[in-house]
């Protein structure tokens, strides 16, 4: 079965909660995380190691690109310091500080964050299509006659549209604009919709 993660933003503790719960239900899921696995909560290295193992473990997982990796990879590439990143409004100190509890933010980023993570980062898909589902960070842009080619909008739109025949009539399932929990299983229980946002 495969189960739908929203935006985790360095938060280990619930993550390791949820998976476990996850697998009370089903013994052998498949987790597609919506990105945004790191900055702001306190442990983004963790998650991602979490993630890692939990494939070399046996239980399938796999993520697409958010924009706070977005934000981690132009800094890198950039070779750019922390504060002179866009990066560092964002989250950045939690994340470099998961890495090192004395991170200087002062330094460029490519020698705070490990290259490993760096790659495992840059690897990542703006989206993940499935029989059912198209599973994107944001949302997609409706606008144009192929959605799946627009990746920034993928990764920062606030805007909510659809176009049923665009996506092969497949869900749009995404995260980035917090919602309330109460607000999300109130649309779930009146009908499964086309947009599906589970950053809660």
């Amino acid at each position: 079965m495969k189960f739908f993660i929203g935006d985790v933003h360095g938060c280990i503790k619930t993550l390791k909660d949820l998976v476990r719960q996850i697998c009370t239900i089903d013994k052998n899921p498949e987790l597609i995380f919506v990105g945004d696995l790191i900055d702001r909560g306190p442990d983004s290295k963790a998650v991602i190691d979490y993630i890692i193992e939990l494939n070399i473990s046996g239980i399938k997982s796999r993520s697409i690109r958010g924009n706070h990796e977005e934000m981690l990879i132009n800094a890198y590439i950039n070779n750019q310091k922390i504060t002179d990143s866009n990066w560092c409004a964002n989250g950045a100190k939690n994340t470099v500080e998961s890495f090192n509890v004395n991170a200087d933010i002062y330094k460029p980023v490519k020698e705070l964050i490990p290259e490993e993570y760096f790659q495992y980062c840059a690897a990542l898909p703006y989206f993940i299509e499935t029989p059912d589902y198209v599973i994107v960070h944001a949302g997609l842009n409706f606008r144009i006659s192929n959605p799946m080619t627009d990746f920034k909008t993928m990764i920062w739109t606030r805007e909510e549209h659809y176009n049923k025949e665009l996506v092969k009539g497949k869900r749009l399932i995404h995260g980035h604009s917090p919602i309330a929990l109460e607000k999300l299983k109130s649309k779930l229980e009146s009908g499964i919709p086309d947009i599906i946002n589970i950053d809660t």
